[in-house]
């Protein structure tokens, strides 16, 4: 989806906007599963049976979160409405006003509906070993996404291990997230809304052309509101790291049309110098938590109601964290060798910020505390040895696995704002 710009910032009663373009006529979300539920674009279905019914119960349950439109709300869904938007507008958990513009005037993010896969060795050709890819498993399958290519098309609408997956990935808050994609029995494509909330990457569902939270998974505006996706664990591992975890695993190839520069255009990357900025991207409108620098990488993760967030930076003296998040044990692990995607003009020539995840203590039935002691991640209770995907390689405990967690590595900056409660692990100093 191609995204021109939209001015939804404020709320006086004038109502100035660029566009947001809308959905193409012809287009439709490519699926080649039987279980796909393929709807055109530009067709609206809201409420339509044999289609898309919300269950009374979901319609009850949000009633509370939903909002009044403002007038000035209601003429900037008259205007949405007049391109082509078919969005149930008056059905929204936030105001439309508190949308704004990614101010991006170049921003062209086309989502991946028809993906094509390399072997780990094939990746190579494309791939430099410290490029960053979100990796995800689904019962024997692998795969990774480069960022890469994700930095320009931010959306991947996939079917893993016959699951139907969201691969997502935002460059202005540097969250990775993956959903699964099927809602209310049907599996549901995703593009983009050139508009942000909360600084973060707004989605929109082609089926009804609701508006989603890419943070979140949450539907905002439309008729899904109200309902979430739900989330699945991932880890962001350089190339090589998951050509040693998953050497059987696939690798997302660069997209094929002749009218991109492969080998230039995707070893670039559209955000230079983004991560170096001193303060919150241009148009972020939240306020800034002081703790860390906005741009600051951190791991975060909410557990049983709990956010906490590991900054990069002690993480990369310690090199492990034993913790507890929600009531749940927790361990927190880094790793040097993944460069940025949000540096350097050229990806390959940027500096190398590390990876971290963070998994569940217990495997095999046991609680085990962990440590960095010669050159590896290391158990204390058997001294078996951990890959940063959490599975032991060596040792008694050898192919054991620790239960993943839905995690991310986002920008301080976006992560606070998102979950401004958020205990913050870092440096006491």
């Amino acid at each position: 989806m191609g995204a021109a710009g939209l001015a939804l910032a404020g709320c006086d009663e004038s109502v100035q906007s660029t566009p947001i373009t809308p959905p193409p006529d012809d287009s439709s979300p490519a699926e080649e599963t039987p279980f796909a539920a393929v709807i055109p674009p530009n067709t609206s279905v809201a409420g339509a049976a044999g289609h898309m019914q919300v269950p009374p119960e979901v319609i009850a349950a949000r009633q509370a979160t939903l909002v009044a439109a403002t007038p000035t709300d209601l003429r900037l869904a008259e205007m949405l409405r007049g391109q082509r938007w078919n969005t149930s507008f008056q059905i929204a958990s936030v105001a439309l006003t508190a949308l704004q513009t990614s101010g991006l005037e170049r921003y062209r993010a086309e989502p991946i509906s028809r993906p094509r896969y390399l072997t780990v060795e094939e990746a190579d050709a494309f791939l430099d070993p410290r490029d960053p890819a979100i990796a995800l498993s689904v019962g024997s399958r692998a795969r990774a996404y480069p960022l890469r290519y994700l930095v320009w098309h931010e959306v991947v609408n996939d079917v893993v291990g016959g699951k139907p997956l969201l691969v997502t990935y935002d460059p202005r808050t540097n969250a990775v997230q993956v959903f699964e994609r099927r809602l209310l029995g049907a599996a549901i494509s995703f593009s983009t809304v050139d508009a942000l909330y909360r600084g973060g990457r707004v989605l929109w569902d082609t089926l009804t052309q609701s508006w989603w939270r890419q943070f979140t998974g949450e539907a905002i505006v439309g008729d899904y509101t109200g309902l979430r996706l739900q989330p699945r664990p991932s880890l962001l591992l350089s190339h090589q790291e998951f050509r040693k975890t998953f050497a059987d695993g696939e690798v997302l190839g660069p997209e094929s049309r002749p009218e991109r520069d492969e080998w230039s255009t995707y070893g670039a990357t559209n955000y230079p110098g983004y991560d170096r900025n001193s303060g919150p991207p241009q148009g972020f409108k939240g306020v800034s938590d002081s703790r860390l620098p906005p741009t600051a990488r951190v791991l975060a993760l909410k557990l049983n109601g709990q956010a906490a967030a590991f900054d990069f930076g002690h993480l990369a003296v310690q090199r492990v964290l034993n913790d507890e998040v929600g009531g749940q044990p927790v361990v927190a692990l880094w790793s040097p060798g993944a460069l940025s995607v949000l540096d350097t003009a050229q990806i390959a020539d940027a500096r190398d910020v590390g990876m971290a995840a963070a998994h569940s203590r217990e495997a095999d039935g046991r609680m085990l505390s962990f440590e960095f002691a010669e050159g590896a991640f290391r158990d204390r209770e058997t001294g078996s040895v951990w890959s940063l995907s959490g599975r032991a390689i060596s040792g008694p405990l050898a192919g054991a696995h620790l239960p993943p967690l839905v995690h991310s590595t986002p920008f301080w900056w976006a992560w606070a704002a998102h979950y401004p409660a958020t205990r913050l692990v870092t440096n006491p100093t």
